[in-house]
């Protein structure tokens, strides 16, 4: 797997976090992390698909619109490093973190981890 599919694999991932449903979210995480992944954040670990998908949705309960943009991604090894932004609701800056993230044999994640300073909920 070259970066390009391992860019591919994480832009997925990220777009999993954004304001969609809930079959398309499951869709797109099938697509990008193992079913036994890990994730971890300065509020929370989680372990499993099921348990991603349960997270994505407290954050999008909190913040809604919320959304990435992924700003660079350096990649060694089955590693990424990935650098990013998101956005609120109204296509504004709202925090700027970054991931590392480890992939398995077939590609997808096993390990997504954030770094970043955890915001405010908007009222």
């Amino acid at each position: 797997m070259n970066n390009d599919a391992r860019l591919k694999t994480w832009n997925t991932y990220q777009a999993a976090w954004g304001p969609i449903d809930e079959s398309e979210r499951r869709r797109l995480l099938e697509q990008s992390v193992a079913v036994d992944c890990i994730y971890t954040d300065p509020g929370s670990q989680v372990a499993g698909r099921e348990a991603l998908m349960a997270r994505i949705g407290q954050t999008q309960l909190k913040f809604p619109g919320a959304h990435f943009r992924n700003d660079s991604f350096l990649e060694h090894h089955e590693q990424g490093l990935f650098r990013w932004t998101m956005y609120d609701g109204a296509g504004r800056v709202f925090v700027k973190g970054e991931s590392f993230g480890r992939f398995g044999e077939d590609g997808r994640l096993v390990q997504a981890t954030g770094f970043f300073e955890v915001p405010a909920a908007k009222d």
